[in-house]
């Protein structure tokens, strides 16, 4: 979709807003504009008196008090016009603010391994404000210039039809220079939005990773290497300045001529009274009017290009397409969870990504329901990239997985999901207690408890020592726990899903041996009729395992129990011989 037409949608949702704003600035512009006509006349009046010798004070009063009721008048519609318009505007901020969020909770993590989560968060929050400000300043000034000249410019038609002509005889200079002025503007403005995110990017992985930087001792190249950044935003910025704050003033020169011809030829025309004093006054009084308008008319350029330009940055997260995403007709539903569920099948399944590397290659595999296998193998070998596919989190290039007979692909990769217990890598924890943090997995009917994940996760003794116990806040990321406990959070997070399969992609290397043996056996217990993915490097207590599968350069090269494999002396072997030589040493 154009930006244009994405811009129309905004503003078509907001339309009795802008409507009755509009409304209101017409009757604002009709108003103030009928001030001058007051004063020609009284003027004239005053001029006529001057020649009688006598005065009409009861008319003076009368024009008085009508050019302080059409002031009042114009100042509560003026207000009345900004009310609705800057709504209007905050509605549309609101409204676009929330789409990008929901949007991005839609998109894979494709996405976000190729997006900075600080330029995401500089789009989100300024750029959206820019647009804000273009609905809301930028349509009322745009919406007033346009009522204002058409007013205006009918009004100085009836006073003078010539001298209305030669005023504006400057004017079309504005259209073959204010190109100039906007493209520059937009192309500054850009680099000035693109710049904020790099600097955003920058504190944010710097916050995040403070006590990397501390560690190592590397606050002061992290700080040349900030304030460069913000050196160039002030550069870029100055170069949007200079721009900007030449255009209001090269505007405000053109309304300056047009008066300066208006008072050089309506002078003449009075002189030589083709026009009265009165109509003279009026007249000068409209091109005042008309000053304003044309001067901020520079400004609400300047401010819609802002707007636009924050507009096309939002677009590319607004037209980004997850690469796993619903069906587009006849969604399938998986099977009711039953006594037997969780059989997972590999069929001829190759995965590639983005980069051309080649993650898994032909893989056929089936997990039987009820089981739980632990999948191990070499770094790099495929592990984690075999069960991302389980949970949905990318699809296969080639082949297919099945889930209790049905297609991945065939299902809403949120119903998909939501069958999924899926413990990461690397625990991520909300700045939350960790009851919240656990809560999170909860689905109505699982049977389960808090304390019961908490018991399930090994994290029992933990939680005892914690200085508010479930209630403690862990802090950004869960930087208050250590890396154990954050791991047993995330597994108690997903045993509260009671999920039709658990994912644990090396979700125990953080706990001891012995907390380990307790979780599976643990797990053993709540899991059983369901299936459990064990991906480890870890073999100590894989004798627990119904079946070990050995992944190695993206295919299964061996599959058995522990003493299977360990007779059959090849990869798997090798693995435990190498891990029991190094906690030997």
């Amino acid at each position: 979709m154009s930006r244009n037409r994405q811009l129309l949608r905004y503003f078509v949702k907001s339309w009795p807003s802008f409507a009755a704003g509009g409304v209101a600035l017409l009757a604002t512009n009709l108003l103030a504009l009928s001030i001058p006509r007051q004063i020609g006349a009284a003027v004239q009046h005053l001029r006529d008196a001057a020649d009688t010798a006598s005065i009409d004070v009861s008319a003076v009063e009368s024009l008085a008090w009508t050019i302080a009721a059409l002031a009042l008048g114009a100042a509560v519609a003026r207000v009345v016009s900004r009310v609705f318009i800057f709504n209007a505007g905050r509605q549309t901020e609101y409204r676009l603010r929330n789409e990008l969020f929901a949007h991005l909770t839609r998109l894979d993590r494709a996405f976000f391994e190729r997006s900075a989560t600080g330029d995401l968060t500089s789009r989100v929050v300024n750029d959206v404000t820019f647009v804000r400000l273009m609905f809301g300043f930028g349509v009322l000034h745009v919406v007033n210039t346009a009522i204002a000249y058409v007013v205006v410019l009918s009004l100085m038609l009836s006073v003078s039809p010539k001298l209305t002509l030669y005023s504006l005889l400057p004017y079309p200079i504005i259209f073959f220079t204010v190109r100039l002025f906007t493209k520059a503007v937009y192309t500054r403005t850009q680099a000035v939005q693109a710049q904020l995110s790099a600097i955003s990017a920058r504190a944010q992985e710097n916050l995040s990773g403070a006590m990397v930087v501390r560690a190592f001792a590397i606050q002061d190249r992290e700080n040349d290497a900030f304030r460069a950044l913000s050196d160039e935003y002030v550069e870029r910025n100055l170069a949007l300045a200079r721009v900007r704050g030449a255009l209001m003033p090269y505007m405000g020169v053109i309304g300056g001529l047009g008066m300066l011809i208006v008072l050089w030829l309506g002078g003449l025309e009075t002189i030589r009274e083709g026009i009265t004093l009165g109509e003279y006054i009026e007249f000068s009084a409209y091109i005042v009017t008309l000053a304003w308008p044309t001067m901020a008319m520079g400004w609400v350029l300047s401010m819609w290009h802002r707007g636009t330009a924050a507009f096309d940055r939002l677009g590319v997260i607004l037209d980004a397409k997850p690469s796993v995403a619903p069906p587009a007709t006849g969604a399938l539903h998986l099977p009711a969870i039953s006594a037997t569920s969780g059989e997972i099948q590999f069929e001829g399944v190759s995965l590639t990504y983005e980069d051309g590397t080649e993650a898994l290659r032909g893989v056929d595999l089936t997990i039987a329901a009820g089981t739980t296998v632990a999948i191990v193998g070499r770094t790099g070998g495929g592990k984690t990239s075999l069960v991302h596919l389980v949970a949905r989190m990318r699809d296969p290039t080639a082949g297919r997985v099945l889930l209790d007979g049905v297609d991945l692909r065939d299902v809403d990769p949120v119903e998909v999901r939501g069958e999924i217990g899926y413990v990461p890598q690397d625990p991520f924890l909300f700045s939350m207690t960790v009851e919240d943090n656990i809560r999170l997995g909860e689905r109505p009917g699982s049977g389960l408890t808090v304390d019961d994940a908490v018991r399930i996760a090994g994290l029992s003794d933990d939680v005892e020592i914690l200085s508010n116990g479930l209630q403690t806040l862990v802090g950004e990321r869960g930087v208050t726990l250590s890396g154990g406990q954050k791991q047993r959070v995330t597994i108690a997070r997903a045993v509260m899903r009671a999920p039709r399969v658990l994912v644990l992609d090396d979700a125990l290397a953080s706990v001891d041996t012995r907390t380990e043996r307790r979780i599976l056996d643990e797990l053993a217990a709540v899991m059983k009729g369901r299936t459990s993915l064990v991906v480890t490097h870890r073999f100590s207590a894989l004798e627990l395992v119904d079946e070990i599968v050995v992944v190695d350069e993206g295919r299964v090269a061996e599959r058995g129990s522990h003493e299977a494999l360990l007779a059959l002396g090849g990869i798997y072997a090798g693995l435990h011989r190498r891990q029991q030589m190094e906690e030997e040493a």
